[in-house]
């Protein structure tokens, strides 16, 4: 009996102090990628315009499809006891055939299109489309992530990306057959910048196995509404509808795809509300996106739950981005916000119908940065289509969509908090001592 009840205060023991333990632990991130559009992007616009131009290798438009193909080669090799020598050699030959060949191919054809401009250039900040960091970057560092480091933070996000894909219909036979017609009609965010499926699908491709340490980020959406209100005037209240499930299908499959390939942490940024940008705030097209973003938001949250319930090894955050718009908005002195209203660029001449042959003439956040560069024949020597504000940091927003990189950084705490409070260790940095 004594012998018993000894083993029984043991375990009662392990219990009671063990417990917290494991009720309170907090899980590490080691390392953090990135799926996203302009709001996350940190030079990849850049990077693939320059390829596109050849000002950049080429090299770098195919580089997904080499990596998958050099992967295939090696795995091939290893089950076949394929000599060092001719697995190298064979290596050699498909990464000329990528880089000199395949990759100045793919440029030429869209050369053939329409001569692509460098985006974003001045007076946005080292290639971001903003006046700094994007939240992200902000975020790397309150996880202790080394954002320096491309296995441990990868940034996947494209300017002017939409969750919309064409990635069913960019065939190899759609290629060869209509190669220009092709191009010309998927030049607008979803084929070039590329749409989160097929950022995802180059990822995958470039990976053989993904961490399932890593946590994963998407934040993808914005355009879709963006583009087709500014281009199309969507109102119709039923087809809107159906359009925001659509969108929905497209950012689900790629967080399919992710978990699928073995992703055990997925954070999903529901979207802030396009309409308070200075772009709509002041027009009738706020209570259309207003209406269309929330109803994005409640349609989102409701399929996580789903995948909750059909994937239980998958750890899914939602965090709702809007509610922190509405924090600044309703108290921006409370962050260091004088100006919530405005941009703190302040373009001279729009000019969008002087740009009606750009490959972005359908891509708002594109085109807008084109505009941008526009010169007019009157301006002086070393004149800008554009003004900055005297303060940028006073501002919410950098320009009509964008916000400042100081309402990135308030943006990356807030992701930062809820993600400390669903189990994550983080070490979070006030707005206070931004």
């Amino acid at each position: 009996m004594s012998s018993h009840c000894t083993r029984m205060c043991y375990w009662l023991c392990l219990v009671v102090f063990c417990a917290p333990l494991t009720l309170f632990a907090t899980t590490p991130v080691k390392s953090m990628v990135i799926f996203g559009d302009s709001l996350s992007d940190n030079g990849n616009t850049t990077h693939l315009l320059k390829s596109l131009r050849q000002d950049e290798s080429p090299a770098y438009l195919v580089r997904p499809l080499k990596v998958f193909v050099i992967n295939k080669m090696e795995e091939f090799a290893y089950d076949y006891y394929v000599p060092q020598m001719v697995l190298d050699a064979g290596i050699e030959v498909v990464t000329n055939f990528f880089d000199t060949e395949f990759g100045p191919f793919l440029a030429n054809l869209v050369g053939k299109v329409r001569k692509v401009p460098i985006l974003p250039g001045d007076p946005y900040w080292q290639n971001h489309f903003s006046n700094g960091r994007v939240w992200n970057e902000y975020l790397a560092l309150m996880l202790g992530v080394d954002r320096e480091d491309a296995s441990y933070y990868n940034n996947q996000a494209f300017g002017g990306s939409w969750a919309v894909t064409y990635d069913y219909q960019v065939t190899t036979w759609n290629l060869i057959r209509h190669p220009l017609g092709t191009l010309k009609t998927l030049i607008v965010g979803k084929l070039i910048p590329p749409s989160l499926g097929l950022t995802v699908q180059a990822y995958l491709m470039m990976n053989n196995s993904i961490d399932e340490e890593a946590v994963y980020f998407v934040l993808t959406g914005a355009n879709d509404y963006l583009n087709v209100l500014f281009f199309e005037d969507n109102y119709n209240p039923s087809v809107m509808s159906a359009y925001i499930d659509n969108v929905l299908d497209g950012l689900a499959s790629g967080v399919r795809k992710l978990t699928q390939a073995g992703a055990r942490r997925v954070v999903i940024l529901g979207l802030p509300n396009i309409g308070e940008t200075p772009k709509f705030v002041n027009t009738t097209d706020k209570p259309v996106l207003t209406a269309a973003l929330q109803q994005h938001n409640e349609r989102l949250q409701k399929r996580i739950e789903e995948w909750r319930q059909a994937s239980p090894e998958v750890d899914f955050l939602y965090i709702d981005l809007e509610q922190f718009l509405q924090k600044a908005l309703v108290d921006p002195q409370k962050y260091g916000f004088s100006n919530i209203k405005d941009a703190c660029i302040d373009v001279k001449f729009p000019m969008f119908g002087a740009l009606a042959h750009s490959p972005f003439a359908r891509n708002y956040v594109l085109q807008y940065a084109q505009v941008l560069q526009y010169r007019n024949s009157q301006f002086g020597p070393h004149e800008k289509n554009y003004h900055v504000c005297d303060a940028p940091d006073n501002y919410l927003f950098w320009d009509e969509i964008h916000p400042s990189t100081r309402a990135h950084h308030f943006l990356a705490y807030e992701i930062c908090e809820a993600m400390k409070e669903h189990g994550y260790k983080t070490k979070c940095e006030s707005p206070a001592n931004i």
